[in-house]
């Protein structure tokens, strides 16, 4: 985890929102309330589940404190809330079954059978909560948990907090056993939970609500999950999913409806072009520059010097502030030698020095916007010596700056969009920008005829790209570079009308240089629409798009 994910404030860290007491209550209402059963709360908080489920209880009658020391077990990270949960506890003296600590270290002393860490199969017949969302994993144990819960039945489950609460919850559950989380619902369709929506798929009966009331602590969007284990099935919102059409899309959404899961069937616009990222230049400040009337005024002196090469320095950069021994011995014998390495020194100038754009000291930047079909230049980055400055900056620093993104594609044509957005703001890219991370590409693979580099700027362009994007591929805000490769490419639409879209889209992005300014209820953005429909006749029979009437 990066340095500034370690320091946030200590509710961010620990991912905690806490469960509105009547969210739980009107949860636990749909279930059955079996006084036999051993259940679990691997993240209390103040105990909203637990005492809404005591709560039940009470009404049936039952000794809470007896049931509780043979039937109840918690865990709670945050020990003011342990403590305000303790605190709240009227039924006698506290079991000990409530454990103060990291639920991932959590062994459950009353059934452990394996060590530290592990699992213990089939403890639980019911296991209930709001698992921490975004949270700060110990640094100390991340490679092990991941080692333990990134990998199930094949599929690469992401080092999220949820997601390996999940799976180690999964692991206590007995078979026939229920767990029901509060979750975030970019569980439903993001790429990087495609791993866990599968395992999910091949071991549970899985079913997704929508929360029953509201979150006062956090905006994020979230659902209740619901997992029979041993048992099969998966339901949306009331909707019933198949599988197979589940798994005709390559991130394996959840959100796929019949409606929507016809565009599978052929290709993606992966097959014709690349889409990337960015680079995190690692601090903006010093490179780059917003244009004012064609000119830079450039407030810094950049100089690439040589620094030695010291093992303390290189801790502080590495990740984990760990490094193999192997390194270190090298790293010492490096030091001892006196070696250097580029570095970046910057100086605050007295007076800004004013630069007239274009200047071969300067590149062109590709910062988001929300304009479509084309943006003038608005940013410039310093790239003196091919971008020595940058590059240098970026070695010498974390280890997470190292990596330059979409560098092999720097300078080329291709397609642009913003990363965060509610809608797939496509525009044209020339040639010569250096990439941003909050911008992402795609440039045309080699053999690809240009004019397919119009063909799916205008496909991008319509709403019912849009619509498959933002059900199917990645309901959020977020439009990764892999979600527009996921994307269908429309096979469906006919020689003529695909020689209209490429004129058409090269005539808008034309005007657009000259100063044109396009909007979505533009008449030639509207128009793009007529050409990627398919015929409702051939909807209505059942054909994939390869084989509707019109294809070519």
């Amino acid at each position: 985890m990066s340095t500034t994910k370690n320091k946030r404030e200590q509710k961010k860290q620990l991912g905690q929102f806490l469960t509105p007491p009547d969210v739980a209550t009107k949860i636990l209402d749909k279930l059955t309330i079996d006084v036999d059963s051993v259940v679990l709360e691997p993240s209390f908080g103040n105990g909203s589940f637990i005492y809404a489920y005591i709560s039940k209880l009470a009404q049936k009658g039952i000794d809470i404190n007896n049931w509780a020391e043979k039937h109840l077990y918690g865990c709670e990270l945050d020990e003011s809330m342990f403590n305000e949960f303790k605190s709240a506890w009227k039924y006698g003296t506290l079991p000990d079954n409530f454990f103060l600590g990291d639920f991932f270290r959590y062994k459950m002393s009353s059934f452990s059978r394996q060590k530290y860490f592990s699992s213990v199969e089939g403890c639980f017949d019911l296991i209930i909560g709001n698992p921490p969302f975004g949270g700060t994993i110990d640094a100390a144990i991340q490679d092990e948990l991941d080692s333990i819960f990134g990998l199930r039945n094949g599929q690469k489950i992401k080092k999220e907090t949820y997601a390996f609460f999940i799976v180690k919850c999964l692991d206590l559950l007995k078979t026939g056993g229920k767990l029901v989380f509060i979750c975030s619902d970019t569980l439903l369709s993001i790429n990087t939970m495609a791993g866990l929506r599968r395992y999910l798929m091949d071991t549970c009966e899985v079913v997704v609500d929508r929360l029953p009331g509201e979150f006062y602590e956090t905006k994020q969007p979230m659902v209740v999950l619901t997992l029979t284990k041993g048992g099969h099935g998966l339901a949306v919102f009331g909707e019933k999913k198949d599988v197979d059409i589940v798994n005709k899309t390559a991130n394996s959404s959840w959100m796929i409806n019949h409606e929507c899961a016809r565009y599978f069937s052929g290709d993606v616009l992966g097959n014709y072009m690349v889409a990337t990222s960015g680079m995190t230049v690692g601090k903006n400040e010093y490179f780059l520059r917003k244009l004012q009337n064609n000119n830079i005024v450039e407030p810094y002196k950049i100089e690439i010097v040589q620094r030695k090469i010291t093992l303390e320095r290189e801790l502080e950069k590495a990740r984990l502030g760990k490094i193999g021994e192997a390194k270190i011995a090298k790293i010492k014998q490096m030091e001892k030698d006196g070696l250097t390495e580029k570095a970046v020194a910057v100086e605050k100038l007295v007076v800004p020095v004013k630069i007239k754009y274009p200047c071969t000291d300067y590149a062109p930047y590709n910062k988001a916007t929300n304009q479509i079909i084309y943006s003038p230049t608005a940013w410039v980055i310093y790239w003196r010596n091919d971008g020595e400055a940058v590059y240098a900056y970026k070695k010498s620093g974390p280890w997470y700056l190292h990596g330059v993104g979409g560098k092999p594609f720097f300078k080329k044509e291709g397609l642009t969009w913003q990363l965060i957005s509610s809608r797939l703001n496509m525009r044209y890219l020339p040639a010569g920008y250096i990439l941003d991370s909050g911008a992402p590409c795609a440039f045309l693979r080699e053999g690809v005829a240009k004019d397919e580099l119009y063909f799916i700027m205008g496909w991008c362009l319509t709403k019912s790209c849009n619509t498959i994007l933002k059900t199917v591929i990645n309901h959020t805000r977020n439009i990764q570079s892999k979600d527009f490769e996921r994307l269908p490419y429309p096979v469906w639409v006919s020689r003529e009308n695909k020689k209209a879209v490429i004129k058409n889209v090269k005539h808008m992005i034309d005007e657009a240089i000259k100063g044109k300014i396009y909007t979505y209820q533009s008449k030639e953005i509207q128009e793009l629409e007529k050409y990627f429909s398919c015929a409702d006749e051939d909807v209505k029979q059942g054909k994939s798009f390869k084989q509707c009437s019109f294809n070519f």
